[in-house]
């Protein structure tokens, strides 16, 4: 077991409620009948349109690491696949 493991398990956690409130975000912003009280869009907002593009980034350079170290990832692989499908996603996203 490497020492990375619980990081890139801690991060795959993180990214999934990021991504999570990103998805959220995104219906906010887009479906105009949608109306939640502001704290709870402002919360959204914040996890969802700020940290997670910078936490689903951080997850794959982390994940990239261990495969280039050829260490052992101790994840599932729904989380890894949908950690990369939501950061392709930000990342088309974000340029478009």
């Amino acid at each position: 077991m490497s020492r990375f493991n619980p990081i890139l398990a801690f991060l795959s956690k993180l990214a999934i409620i990021c991504n999570g409130c990103f998805v959220f975000s995104l219906m906010v912003m887009f479906v105009p009948k949608i109306n939640y009280p502001v704290p709870v869009s402002n919360f959204a907002a914040v996890l969802g349109l700020e940290m997670a593009p910078v936490v689903s980034v951080l997850f794959g350079v982390a994940l990239l690491f261990m495969w280039g170290r050829k260490q052992v990832i101790e994840l599932p692989n729904w989380q890894t696949i949908t950690n990369l499908l939501m950061l392709l996603f930000q990342l088309v996203f974000i340029i478009v």
